[in-house]
């Protein structure tokens, strides 16, 4: 799978754009090779910044084993349901996840940035050097963390994806930005933060096609995460505080993850049907309720150790209520969340649109669990105590990857017919949502 010169040229604009950015990166080359020869004091050698990110261990799996594996099943359903940061620390080699559905994944990033352009990804000038490192990160890590599956045969400089089949050219000049290059090794989707000079943190470069709702890059390059983030529930009271603590201490060796959720009743990942729906606007009746699925947004924060930016990842999982209903308090804790959380919480998740349509649902499983034993009438409604991840995580390994004991699930076909007919409701939602902001 190859971006071809042409669909490049539509991605980041007209070809003055491009080769002004490419200057840029030359440039920022040059200046990158030269850090190790950095003299006493410079701001990034090495005696001036000792914390050293750590590094991932191999991990021997081939494309074959590619096809079958699950990655760690998250279940970050929790009760009560506070506004939190809910941060755990990171395991490197969890950084960049591997599994049945990574093809598709990248393959809809192709779609999407040819499609939508600088809609999805895009940076600022000032970024080049943070976005050239996270390329150097991400390529390092890919490399390192899955020997059989990024190959090289000259140390780096051509890296094979045996998962696509597209041999990526690292040498210089780059023949694309970097976070091309990093749209086509990783599943995530990535943002880059700087701290101004005005002290303010801003998100200078993003590659963002999964945002499951409208993110509109154009509308948040520059922006401070204030801002960014206005919509969001207790961010100013709760999450702000917490965030900006963090984010002081933060060294590059400190990897955090955390994961937040929403139902849709789809599997697509630039725009969700539950996000696509007008205000005021209910799920169809046609709908099965067997149609819903969790959508967890598994999201990651560190650091880069020369240029100091803060990089947030998120990628995006399917979870059915179905392949989840015998999981113990799983239904209950999904029913409790969507009916008796915060208004603001319940409005911006947009449980309303859908809530009455599955509860009867959710009344059945509630029941079922009951009825096999495997919840009392009695039990009280809670965290679950493997809290963000599935009881059975405990039961898988890295290599053989995570298999639901109750359910066996994949969705790549689905997902590949839904994304058939989307273009068309995509741009009438991303319309509607413009002639809103203007």
């Amino acid at each position: 799978m190859v971006f071809e010169d042409k669909d490049t040229i539509k991605l980041i604009g007209v070809g003055a754009a491009v080769a002004s950015s490419l200057y840029l990166l030359k440039v920022t080359l040059d200046k990158y090779s030269q850090t190790k020869r950095a003299k006493k004091g410079s701001r990034y050698s090495d005696s001036e910044n000792p914390d050293i990110p750590p590094e991932p261990t191999p991990l021997y799996i081939t494309p074959e084993n590619v096809k079958t594996r699950d990655d760690r099943p998250w279940r970050p359903f929790r009760w009560p349901y506070h506004q939190t940061m809910s941060i755990f620390k990171l395991d490197v080699n969890n950084w960049l996840d591997m599994d049945k559905y990574y093809y598709e994944y990248i393959k809809e990033k192709e779609r999407v940035y040819h499609t939508y352009g600088k809609d999805n990804i895009d940076w600022l000038p000032g970024s080049e050097e943070s976005c050239l490192e996270l390329m150097e990160m991400v390529k390092s890590h890919m490399m390192k963390r899955y020997p059989l599956l990024f190959t090289t045969q000259d140390n780096g400089e051509h890296v094979k994806n045996e998962l696509t089949g597209e041999i990526l050219d690292f040498s210089l000049p780059l023949k694309d930005h970097p976070l091309i290059y990093v749209s086509k090794m990783a599943k995530e989707d990535f943002y880059i933060v700087h701290k101004c000079d005005d002290g303010q943190h801003r998100l200078m470069a993003a590659a963002v096609p999964f945002p499951g709702g409208s993110f509109g890059i154009k509308y948040k390059l520059g922006k401070t995460l204030d801002v960014i983030h206005t919509e969001v529930p207790y961010y100013e009271t709760k999450l702000k505080p917490s965030m900006e603590r963090w984010f002081a201490r933060m060294k590059a060796s400190d990897l955090v993850e955390r994961a937040s959720w929403y139902i849709s009743w789809d599997h697509k990942l630039l725009l969700n049907n539950v996000y696509a729906l007008k205000e005021g606007d209910t799920v169809s009746s046609d709908v099965k309720p067997t149609e819903f699925n969790v959508r967890v947004e598994r999201q990651t924060l560190r650091r880069l150790p020369k240029s100091n930016a803060i990089i947030f990842t998120n990628h995006p999982v399917f979870y059915s209520i179905d392949e989840m209903k015998d999981e113990p308090l799983v239904p209950s804790l999904i029913r409790k969340i969507i009916y008796e959380a915060a208004d603001s919480i319940c409005k911006y998740k947009n449980f309303s649109s859908f809530r009455d349509h599955i509860l009867p649902y959710l009344n059945e499983l509630v029941d079922r669990q009951i009825e096999k034993g495997i919840i009392n009438e009695d039990t009280p409604v809670k965290t679950l105590p493997t809290y963000p991840f599935a009881h059975f995580l405990k039961d898988g390994d890295a290599h053989s990857g995570w298999i639901n004991p109750s359910a066996t699930v994949n969705y790549s076909e689905k997902f590949k017919e839904e994304i058939k007919g989307a273009e068309d409701l995509e741009k009438q939602t991303f319309k509607r949502n413009a002639d809103m902001t203007a």
